[in-house]
């Protein structure tokens, strides 16, 4: 079997099936998902899920890599991409006051757009 291509890749991506279970959120926004696939990355991208969640982590990038092709690699890669967006989403909205009226643990609610693939 031949290694898939990029636009396979990418066309796997934006087909990936619907996830369950509770959305993750992103510190003080909960975030509305628009791709499974970058909902997916994000988590599996988490900070130490590798070495405290080692059946999570295996399940969700066994999902991943099966259902698209991409490697380890870019899927963390995708993952920390989205994390990065999310951060600066979370920055702008903080210096636009809009996160200034969240009490205790309310969250603001914010879609995330598909975000482009770098595979």
């Amino acid at each position: 079997m031949s290694n898939p291509t990029s636009t396979e890749k990418r066309q796997r991506a934006a087909a990936f099936p619907p996830a369950t279970g509770t959305a993750p959120t992103s510190g003080s926004l909960e975030v509305e998902w628009e791709s499974p696939f970058d909902r997916l990355c994000f988590l599996v991208s988490a900070p130490d899920l590798a070495i405290k969640h080692k059946a999570k982590y295996a399940t969700l990038m066994g999902e991943l890599t099966a259902g698209t092709g991409c490697t380890e690699e870019e899927l963390i890669a995708h993952g920390l991409k989205v994390r990065a967006l999310l951060f600066f989403a979370e920055e702008r909205l903080s210096r636009q006051g809009d996160l200034a009226g969240l009490v205790g643990k309310q969250k603001y609610p914010y879609r995330q757009a598909k975000v482009n693939p770098a595979f």
